[in-house]
């Protein structure tokens, strides 16, 4: 027997193979439990799983994707108010949007299915009769509602529907083009692709027969290529919003956002327009606003936005002129930013509220509108006036003909001297200030080409000659210089040399002088004779000194944009004292010329804001106190200049005697009549303050190529304080003790 080595796990007897083989064969239901109890874990997860998927979050799964934008919420500009009315607001308008799915006809079967579904709950969604069901209940919903909209708007379904059709009409079309000019780019490109091709195939040939087995290769291992049709283009009109009601009322707007159950697929868009409730009143001081281009939006931004973000505003309509531009910052209000989030369809899912709108603060105007208005209808009557046969040029009838046409413009200003506050700026001619946002292009570009200007503000942009008003100012100079003795008489021949030059309106038109004039007697009676013989002693140095004292030359520093300057002449003594040659003013410097002769020697800055503090840098303004002294002026000289400017309305002879003469106030004041040149009509003023005595109110008058200071500019001065004494501003009962016989006898024993 031989030994052998035996394994210490083997059974000898053959034991174990047979228990295995037994186990096998005789329990093989065992084997397959266990089996199945190993997967069913894994498996029942996935069950699970799926379950949720389909049940309860199945309906999100139609629209996984969302898109979050912004969108502004209107903010209220401020108001502009003057005496408790309202002279310029923002009027809010309520649009009605509608989702293109609730407009289209017959309805979109996904848009449909999507809406049937979120009505449904989730073990309702597999059911195919319950999600018929709630279609027919979207529709259902859908016509209702439509229905509802057409009752509280007060307008007919069939109009409601037929703006629905035609909608619908132009978004297919945009689409049909779309998917026209898509297969026309498909077309070339194909045919492109197929002469590449056969190019290809004669290159082959002639490259030799191992490109030509190439060829064969590629053709035989590279599989065709597929003609697929591709999906139709879904264009951007199909999932966004339109509007199908512009204008709506509250109660409309209020009803439709107050029930979201009664009309889900509306929305109410509110947008702000400005208005202007009075129209053409103050046009020129009141401004306008316009839409903001591209580069005017960077500038601001790149201006304002590091230190104020505010200061951008709404990016829409920004102040282009007038009170608006000065005080842009001001009045306008900072939209707010709403963030929308929406579906791959179009379907508003969430708003939310990033950051609150800021409305814009209100400005109240110094401005009396009766005042205002009656300042305005006098201009209007006056432009209209054909000039008459007394209406001459400065120089005689002979020398050059009469200009017929009628006077281009004018302004009325009046203003407190004491504090600056400005009564009344009309300009004339006007425009409506509604006319920028009306759309009325045609009335926009008849005022835009009206060769008169309506859109000049003569108050602060009209720089012409003053003539005879200036003589106020040179008075002033001859005065203070000591050269001139105001009471030594000078005679007065009419010319001052020769008898074609340097010569007095009266000689002119009646070939003789004024005669024996003082100071008084020729500011009353305007004689250019003694301003010429007095300027020549004093110089032409003293005329610029104090006409730059009293700032003429450099705006005012009024709170409004574009105020001209004027110019000073450089020589020309003769020309300077009686306001010609090449002087040249506006009537916001002579206003300013009067209030100081009026409140003793001080210079007030004109505002039209009752808190005139400019809160802009975009309009050009002057940094200067509000109210200063004029240094080195004698009160003794001021005295005596109103004693001068009160003789010119009160006593006879006085050139604004006859026409500006009040018989309850007494004004006083200058004409002035000046020359443009050219061969046109002169330029008529009148300057001056009421009461004469204790004055309250400056005011200047001006006609632009009116002709006589005294005939034209003179009465609508004198309708002026009329209404300042209607309207309460001026008390009656002050006229001057002076006025009548005795001062008639005083001006026979000055001349």
């Amino acid at each position: 027997m031989r030994n052998r080595a035996i394994a210490s796990f083997e059974r000898t007897d053959g034991a174990g193979r047979g228990n295995a083989r037994k186990w096998r064969t005789e329990h093989p239901t065992r084997r397959l439990m266990l089996l199945l109890l190993a997967l069913f874990p894994p498996v029942g997860i996935i069950a699970v799983r799926l379950i949720h998927l389909q049940g309860l979050v199945g309906v999100d799964c139609f629209v996984p994707f969302r898109e979050a934008t912004a969108e502004p919420i209107p903010a209220r500009n401020g108001r502009i108010l003057a005496a408790g009315r309202v002279m310029a607001c923002d009027v809010a308008h309520f649009d009605v949007y509608a989702h293109y799915r609730w407009i289209e006809e017959p309805p979109n079967p996904d848009w449909l299915r999507e809406r049937a579904l979120a009505r449904l709950r989730p073990h309702q969604r597999a059911d195919g009769p319950r999600v018929a069901e709630s279609e027919h209940c979207v529709v259902a919903t859908r016509d209702h509602m439509w229905h509802e909209l057409a009752r509280i708007s007060d307008i007919s379904q069939k109009r409601l529907l037929d703006g629905h059709a035609s909608l619908q009409r132009r978004v297919e079309r945009i689409r049909a083009d779309v998917n026209h000019r898509r297969a026309l780019m498909k077309d070339a490109n194909d045919h492109g692709s197929e002469t590449g091709d056969r190019h290809s195939a004669r290159t082959a040939g002639d490259e030799g027969w191992r490109d030509v087995w190439k060829s064969v290769v590629a053709e035989l291992t590279t599989p065709p290529k597929r003609q697929q049709q591709p999906d139709p283009v879904v264009v951007r009109e199909e999932v966004t919003e339109h509007v199908i009601l512009r204008g709506v009322p509250l109660p409309v707007a209020a009803e439709i956002k107050a029930h979201p159950e009664r009309f889900p697929g509306l929305r109410i868009r509110t947008s702000l327009s400005r208005e202007y409730p009075h129209g053409e009143l103050a046009a020129q001081v009141i401004g306008m606003r316009s839409r903001i281009s591209r580069a005017e939006l960077q500038e601001r931004e790149q201006r304002y936005a590091h230190n104020d973000p505010y200061a951008i505003g709404d990016r829409t309509l920004i102040g282009r002129s007038g009170i608006e531009r000065s005080y842009d910052r001001r009045l306008r209000g900072i939209a707010g930013i709403l963030r929308v989030i929406r579906d791959r369809h179009g379907h508003v899912v969430q708003t939310r509220v990033m950051r609150e709108p800021r409305h814009g603060q209100d400005v109240v105007l110094t401005m009396n509108p009766q005042l205002q208005r009656q300042a305005e209808l006098l201009l209007d009557k006056t432009l209209d006036r054909v000039p008459d046969s007394n209406t001459q040029p400065s120089e005689a009838a002979h020398e050059r003909p009469a200009d017929p046409s009628r006077p281009q413009g004018g302004c009325v200003v009046a203003m407190d001297v004491h504090t600056g506050a400005v009564l009344a700026a009309a300009s004339a001619p006007r425009f409506d200030l509604n006319l920028a946002g009306s759309g009325d292009v045609t009335g926009w570009n008849a005022a835009r080409d009206d060769p008169r200007r309506p859109f000049l503000s003569r108050v602060t942009q009209m720089a012409i000659p003053p003539g005879s008003v200036f003589k106020t100012l040179s008075a002033v100079a001859l005065l203070e210089s000591g050269a001139v003795d105001p009471d030594a008489a000078m005679l007065c021949r009419g010319y001052l040399d020769r008898p074609d030059r340097h010569r007095c309106l009266v000689y002119r038109r009646h070939r003789r002088g004024h005669g024996d004039v003082d100071l008084n007697a020729a500011i009353a009676q305007s004689c250019n004779v003694y301003f010429f013989a007095a300027a020549r002693r004093t110089g032409f140095d003293a005329l610029v000194n104090w006409a730059r004292r009293f700032e003429f030359g450099q705006p005012t520093g009024i709170d409004l944009p574009f105020e001209h300057s004027g110019a000073l002449p450089e020589s020309d003594t003769l020309g300077l004292v009686i306001g010609q040659s090449r002087l040249t003013v506006t009537p916001l410097q002579i206003l300013r010329l009067m209030a100081a002769v009026a409140n003793g020697g001080y210079l007030v800055t004109p505002h039209v804001v009752e808190d005139h503090a400019p809160s802009t840098s975009d309009a050009a303004h002057r940094p200067s106190p509000a109210r200063h002294r004029i240094s080195g002026l004698d009160p003794a000289t001021l005295e005596r200049l109103r004693d001068a400017l009160r003789r010119v309305v009160d006593e006879p002879g006085g050139t604004g005697y006859r026409t500006v003469r009040h018989e309850q106030v007494s004004i006083a004041g200058k004409t002035g009549t000046a020359e443009p040149g050219g061969g046109r009509v002169d330029h008529s003023w009148f300057a001056g303050f009421v009461p004469a005595e204790q004055p309250r109110v400056a005011m200047v008058v001006v006609v632009e190529h009116g002709g006589s200071g005294s005939r034209v500019a003179g009465p609508i001065a004198r309708e002026v304080v009329q209404s300042m004494i209607q309207t309460g501003i001026l008390s009656a009962g002050t006229v001057s003790p002076a006025s009548g016989v005795a001062a008639n006898l005083r001006l026979h024993r000055v001349r």
